[in-house]
């Protein structure tokens, strides 16, 4: 497979159309549908329902779409170090970052250690995906939440943890939408944003904050997204109650748009939490690791 194969495929998966993907890659309708013709004449398979309007992924395609990304994204990163001949002369860092902290505090934690002169380069993924790519060694660094009521850090024994902070997972709501919440609770229910199971703040909510609402009501779930971001605009709205990190309610609430439920729901406190290979002996990784140890403030 050729990434710009790849690229081309994931264009319609994720435009929706032949047509947005042309315009995604840049290239003529007539000259994308030539090139979709040969890449599936190359591969022997049909890849795309063109019974369809618009034309959309075959079902055996789109079961590949995430190992695709991954793919693209590695080659991509592959492309990146043999073209780059300034890489030997140039001090770079990758650093993994769950969605939330690359939100709020990641610009402040870079900021750390800007006056090293590294370049750096962040990519945000949930907390098994940062852990992932720190141990297959496709990031240097990962920033990550860590609850102690929950699952372990994967892979802690091959890992350097550093704490360099806490924030708090709070319960918010639109505050102009408080009298429909309240008159839910008085029904017995708590209308809530559910995270995914498999992601930490799912963890979170079904082992931590769940049990500790039973007192208050049954839960409903009425919405599931993985996306802390995602979560906040749906609690802007007054849909249902919100779990997410302060400092990404915080400009919110100060603005009256929404209201810290604490008083009434569960709050928990995460640590923020730098890990590290054991074994990560590359000196602007030694550099950069120091640099944040120094500038973690106990109880920040």
């Amino acid at each position: 497979m050729r990434l710009e194969w790849i690229e081309d495929i994931l264009a319609v998966a994720e435009e929706g159309s032949f047509q947005a993907a042309c315009v995604k890659r840049n290239i003529s309708q007539p000259a994308f549908s030539r090139r979709i013709a040969q890449i599936e004449a190359s591969l022997g398979v049909a890849l795309f329902d063109r019974s369809a309007r618009p034309v959309r992924v075959a079902p055996h395609v789109h079961d590949q779409l995430d190992r695709m990304r991954e793919l693209a994204e590695a080659m991509r990163d592959l492309g990146v170090a043999l073209r780059d001949t300034e890489r030997l002369r140039r001090r770079r860092i990758v650093i993994a970052s769950q969605h939330a902290i690359a939100a709020t505090l990641a610009p402040e934690i870079v900021g750390w250690f800007a006056d090293l002169d590294i370049d750096t380069r962040l990519r945000s993924a949930n907390r098994d995906d940062c852990l992932a790519q720190i141990m297959t060694r496709r990031a240097d660094i990962a920033l990550i939440h860590d609850v102690p009521e929950t699952e372990a850090i994967p892979g802690a024994d091959f890992l350097d943890l550093l704490q360099i902070g806490t924030e708090t997972l709070i319960p918010v709501f639109a505050t102009q939408r408080l009298d429909a919440l309240d008159a839910a609770c008085a029904r017995g229910e708590v209308p809530l944003i559910a995270y995914p199971a498999d992601v930490f703040m799912g963890q979170v909510q079904r082992k931590v904050i769940f049990p500790r609402l039973s007192t208050v009501g049954a839960v409903r779930a009425r919405l599931e997204t993985a996306l802390t971001l995602s979560a906040r605009e749906f609690a802007r709205t007054g849909f249902a109650v919100a779990w997410i990190p302060e400092p990404l309610a915080r400009d919110d609430i100060a603005a009256g748009r929404l209201s810290d439920l604490s008083a009434r729901l569960p709050a928990v406190r995460m640590a923020l939490i730098a890990a590290r290979l054991s074994d990560a002996l590359s000196p602007v990784v030694q550099d950069v690791w120091a640099q944040i140890g120094q500038m973690a403030a106990p109880g920040r």
